[in-house]
């Protein structure tokens, strides 16, 4: 297959993966499995802004889930941290947590939305902080760790607690 070819074949999968018919999508998200680029990500998160339809976002979310690229970790955390991802923000982070990816070089990222977000948003980040895999170099752990301790007393009462539990989970890496 040439390569003007490949690009075609390309762009009708992403044209697929936009549709409202759910099996023409689980088909793109099938080939996208076997064909796709990390770039294509940020198409995926696209359609989960905009997708309306439950299922669709379930396939989609599934397919995030299974990445087992770790090249995607600094394409979820853009993303998380991109505003124009907001309203999905929970769906990616939970996404972080469930997925196989060690998040653990972006802990910075995730123990700032520990502190600076409501509850259920602070709670996926600190279940993506439980599940780190990695080894955390020491200075960074130890200013994170200082982050969280500085934020306990202006952090809302049902984040406080898991503040105070990241602090020691830090300790573990």
């Amino acid at each position: 297959m040439s390569e003007q070819q490949k690009k075609e074949q390309h762009k009708k999968l992403i044209s697929d993966l936009q549709s409202n018919d759910i099996k023409i999508v689980a088909k793109s998200i099938s080939q996208l499995r076997e064909e796709g680029k990390l770039e294509d990500l940020e198409i995926v998160f696209d359609l989960l802004l905009n997708q309306p339809n439950e299922e669709i976002k379930d396939i989609l979310l599934k397919f995030l889930g299974d990445i087992k690229d770790k090249k995607a970790a600094l394409t979820f955390v853009n993303a998380i941290k991109n505003e124009k991802y907001l309203p999905i923000r929970k769906m990616l982070i939970e996404v972080c947590w469930q997925s196989s990816i060690d998040f653990s070089p972006f802990a910075d990222v995730f123990v700032d939305i520990l502190i600076q977000s409501d509850f259920e948003i602070a709670f996926e980040a600190f279940t993506v902080i439980e599940n780190f895999t990695g080894k955390i170099e020491e200075d960074f752990k130890i200013l994170q760790q200082d982050k969280l301790k500085d934020a306990i007393p202006t952090a809302a009462e049902e984040v406080k607690g898991m503040i105070h539990e990241c602090i020691h989970i830090l300790d573990q890496f």
